[in-house]
């Protein structure tokens, strides 16, 4: 079964459950109001979020595109040294 992501009807947090929430005996409670009564949140389960994840070396984590430091713009075009919007963790500030 595939991952669901839901809302609490209470306070509307979101999280994603295993699966669905009518294949559970018991919901897991709400992190924020500890209530058990949530709703299916359709529009997470239905965007596509392969499209933004990026693997470049700038994260040692799979990450979204277009973050501080990926090499990747939201765009797809790349970002190299040199580059306005280049961020560098290894770069102190100083100037040589």
């Amino acid at each position: 079964m595939a991952r669901c992501h839901v809302r609490c009807r209470h306070c509307a947090t979101r999280r994603c459950l295993r699966r669905n929430p009518r294949h559970y005996t018991r919901l897991p409670a709400c992190s924020v109001c500890g209530r058990r009564n949530y709703r299916v949140d359709r529009w997470m389960n239905r965007r596509d979020t392969g499209k933004t994840r990026c693997d470049c070396a700038g994260y040692w984590f799979p990450h979204r595109r277009g973050s501080l430091f990926c090499w990747s713009r939201a765009d797809g075009t790349g970002r190299y040294p040199g580059d306005a919007d280049f961020a560098d963790r290894n770069y102190d500030g100083l100037a040589a």
